[in-house]
Parts: structure tokens; sequence; C-alpha cells
């Protein structure tokens, strides 16, 4: 008990430093599948954007502009609708009468796509995603050709964990060259959020007690970023023997917004979550072995978070966003019945 009490009061002595010097990946779009296997996107129903931004510099008095890549998924095909991450909007540019994001489908001719021009878009501001992750996500509906090739994926209205899921995204990681093509990498998700060790088990604790508590600090705030229950799917990087793999798939940039799928009865997949966010570690320790020198700490990512799209908060936001315009399928299977008296 008294082991117990030394930990929460370290904990919360450390977590104002892990705000304030570490942060959260959720401020800027998470990175890309690294060490993942190469997919066509028409076969996962999956999209890069490209993203432009704008902030002023106070100091200067100047606007700065940049770009950014994130992942999206197809959900509906008329009109052509897309689900990603509402944090890839960060600072976006606006556009027309309607302030829509200035943003492109990259290379849409891949996936038989053709001059997809952006009419809708759903999404909180990214001060109301920072406080809350379950609103990390954001609906964009264009007006497009497309052909019989792609197929929209439906979204799993469903909340019992699957086995195995597969996970998707445009980024990579340090070293891997960019394709046309999004990665991916099955994976199992944690059993149980509540559980660090599921995350980094107590073995390098005892090698390296500070930066353990240090990413456990990491792990507790972003559980109270989510004001909601099992809002969140995750994954760890623990190979079968438990220990830290970095050869093992995880989101890196890029990734944010990508797709996490499984199989249905009918071998077709379908949509479950959405990539949101992921903790890495932010230097490095000489206790624990899995460190590689001369490779960035953006390569050592320990926990990934997708944002379940069936949780009320989500579903609720999608099926607004449907009643205004957007295109977005269910898993008919697992719709709730209809009340008595309606066909």
């Amino acid at each position: 008990m008294q082991g117990a009490q030394w930990t929460i009061a370290w904990l919360r002595r450390l977590l104002p430093l892990v705000v304030a010097c570490m942060g959260l990946t959720i401020g800027q779009p998470s990175q890309a599948i690294i060490h993942g296997l190469a997919f066509p996107g028409v076969a996962i129903s999956t999209v890069k954007l490209t993203i432009q931004h704008a902030y002023f510099l106070q100091s200067v008095e100047k606007w700065e502009y940049y770009d950014s890549i994130c992942s999206a998924a197809i959900v509906g095909l008329k009109p052509l609708t897309l689900i990603t991450a509402a944090h890839c909007l960060k600072e976006v540019r606006l556009t027309g009468p309607q302030s829509l994001p200035m943003l492109a489908i990259v290379q849409p001719e891949l996936l038989g796509i053709e001059a997809p021009t952006i009419t809708q878009a759903f999404y909180r501001p990214f001060e109301t995603v920072a406080e809350n992750i379950t609103q990390d996500i954001a609906v964009l509906v264009f007006d497009a050709r497309v052909n019989g090739v792609i197929h929209a994926l439906p979204i799993r209205l469903e909340d019992s964990l699957p086995d195995q899921l597969m996970i998707c995204g445009y980024g990579h990681g340090y070293g891997e060259v960019d394709t046309r093509h999004p990665r991916c990498g099955e994976r199992k998700p944690i059993t149980d959020l509540s559980d660090f060790y599921q995350v980094l088990p107590k073995a390098y604790r005892e090698k390296d007690e500070l930066l353990h508590l240090q990413a456990q600090t990491q792990f507790a705030y972003t559980q109270a970023l989510v004001h909601a229950e099992h809002a969140l799917l995750a994954v760890n990087r623990l190979n079968a023997l438990n220990e830290y793999d970095h050869t093992i798939p995880m989101p890196t940039a890029g990734d944010s917004g990508g797709p996490w799928l499984l199989l249905n009865a009918h071998g077709r997949y379908e949509l479950l979550a959405i990539t949101s966010l992921v903790e890495r570690f932010y230097n490095p320790s000489p206790h624990w072995s899995f460190f590689q020198k001369q490779v960035p700490l953006s390569e050592y990512p320990y926990i990934a978070y997708g944002l379940r799209l069936s949780h009320p908060e989500v579903l609720g936001f999608l099926q607004y966003a449907q009643h205004s315009g957007a295109d977005i399928q269910f898993s008919a299977a697992m719709l709730p019945p209809k009340p008595q008296g309606q066909n």
C-alpha cells in the first residue's frame, strides 16, 4: 500500500511536467504504420489527404503556412464521404462562402475517383478535441465521380473487443520509402486500458523507474482526456514474450484518421475505429535494450489509440452528419432493432 501511495504521489508531481514538456501527439497529426505491409488503397477503401494550414506569428505579425498528411476511410459513395481525425484540421485554412477546409485527396485516380471537390465538412474545433478525445472525428463530403471498383466501408456497431484487427495508414517510419499505397499491420487490441503493465510491463519499471513512470503519467493523462468509457481501442508494441519490440507495426506520421478494420462473416472489411493518437518515449534509456542509436524517438511509440465509431457520442455525431447529407453506412447486422410499429 505504501508503494502505491508513493506512485500516486509521484504521478501527481510529474503530471504538470509531462503535460508541459512532453505534450500529446494529438497536437499534431500522428504518424504512419511503421513496418507495415503495403496494401492497395482501393482494397481497403482508404485515401491520403493533403491539408493546408496557417497560423499567425504574433512576434512578427506574419502568417506562416504549412501542409500535412493524414489518412481517411471511405464510408459512402453517394456522395463520396470520408471519415478522418478532427485534429488533422488543426489550423486548417478555409475557403469559399461555406468556409470549407483547404484539402485534397492525393492521387484519387488510383481509387477510381475523378474530380473530387469538397462540399461539406463536419468537425469540431481543435480546442474542443484537445480537451476531449471522443470529439476527434471529422466527416468530409465530396462531389466526385466514382467508378464501380471501390466499396464503402460500413461502420461496425458492436461493443465487443475483436481478437484481431488491421490498422492502416499512409505514413511511413524512419528509413522507409514513401509509397502510393497505405501500409497496414495486424494487431491484437489491449483488453484492459486501466492496466499500464499491459502497455509497458513491470520488468521495464525495475530497470528504469523514472522513465517508466513518465510514460505511465502520460498514459494516465490520456485517460483523463477521454470523457466517456469504452470510447477508445488501443494496441501496444509487445511481442509474444511480453517484450517491447520495435519491429512490430505501429501508427506514426500520416496515419491519423486511418482505419481500424476487421473482416465480417462475408470476408469484407468493416470499419471499427480510426487512428486518433499515439504516445512515444521522449528520451531513450540505456537500461532498455530496444533503443537503437541514430534512430529518432518518433520510431518508438508504445501505445496507439483508435476512436471507436460505435461509441454513443461518436455515433450521434455521425448520424447528424448522415442526416445533413453525408453518405454513411452502418453494419446492418448490428443495427439496433426498430421500435415496434416501424417497418
